[in-house]
């Protein structure tokens, strides 16, 4: 009777056997590399450079197309407290063994940092979070890591939330385009200032804003008699004069905020805001609003999603260039506005779309409505488009000038026409296709992509 058991143990193991090692040979088929994908560096300038990425990582393999690779890496970034740069790298498995998983990363920069020293922590952070996945992959078998720290590091680390600019931050630019042409010319400088302090708790902004448009332009206008007739030089032609217009558009503005948090979701502040845009009919406009916010997301996702809604009212006085079509050359209104903005970032792209609601408090009949959307779709893993569009529905032109104006001053840009409704688009779409690999940088002989104009 003991044989029994014991041939119903071999039976056992008989069968299984085969099942037993068919398990071990699948997780000896693992690949050589990873393959990964990354989102975001494109969006912006500075410590994000997917060139030098690339160039440091290269245990993994970098694909074109989000949808073959393994791991997609969705990159975003926020402005931090002093004016530094906090990205935030989220780690998303797709494919085989890595389909499901999920981790997150913060990295944080000061504002002293140099876009070197800002993109070498980016890519070490990088790395950090690629080392898991890379472990399941036969190339991880190569790969050294570094598990020691300096105790320099340490005591500079904890040194750092010692400011001595207290988080306020200075920036200060400027710009100059000229256009010439045979009958034309057109100078536009500008310069602008921006002053910030920003903390978990307040939010402190000062901005100003100056721009100069001065052009030249000059017709050909064939020489008449005051009968109409033309009037013809010594050779019998008739005689061309060049009459010289100048056209001088200024404006310059500034702009003062205050944000103080209540909660994780409500702030209040204000805005006080003033310009001037000869091209509007403004001499200068000065504007109060206080206004209150609610955002229905903790701001701990704040990167990859927000939901804002803002209302607040405003104080406004207005001096005009020229008397406007309501009889005024200076008034002072109220006005209140609500406004709402949605955002997404995700592995298909990101999307923005923001709504504003305003009229003004004595009258009514007097108000404006407009919608914004910004967004950049990946439709497949080659193909991918963007649009950004605004369309306002306006009945609040008051400050449109009274009396006539001349071709040159319309086609100059110099004033402002009555218009119900303005909508400004632009929208495009890219493909790619050939290798799916992205792992090679060459920066060799760049050509003419530094010159603008025609060649």
């Amino acid at each position: 009777m003991r044989i029994i058991p014991l041939l119903l143990i071999l039976a056992f193991f008989s069968f299984h056997a085969p099942a037993i090692s068919q398990t071990l040979i699948d997780n000896n088929n693992i690949p050589y590399k990873l393959g990964v994908f990354i989102d975001g560096c494109e969006r912006w300038d500075g410590g994000c450079d997917l060139d030098y990425i690339r160039t440091e990582i290269t245990a993994v393999d970098f694909y074109r197309d989000n949808q073959k690779a393994d791991v997609f890496l969705l990159i975003n970034r926020n402005r931090s407290g002093g004016g530094g740069r906090q990205y935030q790298l989220i780690f998303i498995g797709q494919q085989n063994i890595h389909a499901g998983r999920r981790d997150t990363l913060y990295v944080d920069n000061k504002q002293t940092d140099t876009d070197f020293e800002v993109r070498e922590k980016l890519t070490r952070f990088i790395k950090l979070g690629l080392a898991p996945y890379v472990a399941k992959t036969k190339a991880g078998e190569e790969i050294e890591i570094n598990m020691k720290t300096d105790a320099v590091i340490r005591e500079d680390s904890i040194q750092e939330s010692v400011d001595p600019w207290n988080y306020w931050v200075f920036n200060v630019g400027g710009d100059t385009n000229i256009e010439l042409e045979e009958l034309s010319s057109e100078i536009n400088i500008g310069g602008n200032i921006n002053i910030d302090r920003i903390t978990d708790e307040w939010k402190i902004s000062l901005s100003g804003r100056i721009d100069e448009r001065l052009r030249r332009t000059i017709q050909r206008v064939p020489r008449v008699d005051d009968n109409g007739d033309p009037v013809l030089d010594g050779d019998g032609n008739q005689i061309i004069d060049e009459v010289v217009s100048n056209f001088d558009v200024s404006e310059f503005g500034f702009n003062h905020q205050l944000v103080k948090s209540i909660s994780p979701r409500w702030s209040y502040g204000y805005d006080i805001a003033g310009r001037q845009n000869t091209r509007l009919n403004y001499k200068f406009q000065m504007s109060f609003r206080p206004a209150v916010e609610y955002n229905f997301f903790p701001e701990s996702v704040q990167n990859s999603k927000f939901l804002r809604v803002n209302y607040g009212v405003e104080l406004r006085n207005n001096r005009y260039v020229e008397e406007t079509i309501s009889g005024f050359l200076e008034e002072t209104r109220v006005l209140h506005s609500l406004r709402t903005s949605l955002g997404f970032n995700k592995r298909w792209g990101n999307l923005e779309v923001g709504y504003r609601l305003r009229n003004y408090l004595d009258d009514f009949s007097s108000w404006s409505t407009g919608l914004n959307i910004r967004a950049d779709v990946r439709v497949t893993g080659n193909l991918s488009f963007f649009i950004r569009a605004e369309a306002n529905y306006v009945k609040d032109q008051i400050y449109l000038a009274a009396g006539d104006f001349t071709e040159q001053d319309i086609l100059s840009g110099r004033v402002t026409l009555p218009s119900a409704y303005n909508i400004d688009t632009r929208f495009g779409f890219n493909y790619r296709f050939g290798s799916i690999l992205n792992n090679f940088v060459n920066r060799r002989f760049f050509g003419r992509a530094n010159f603008v104009g025609n060649d």
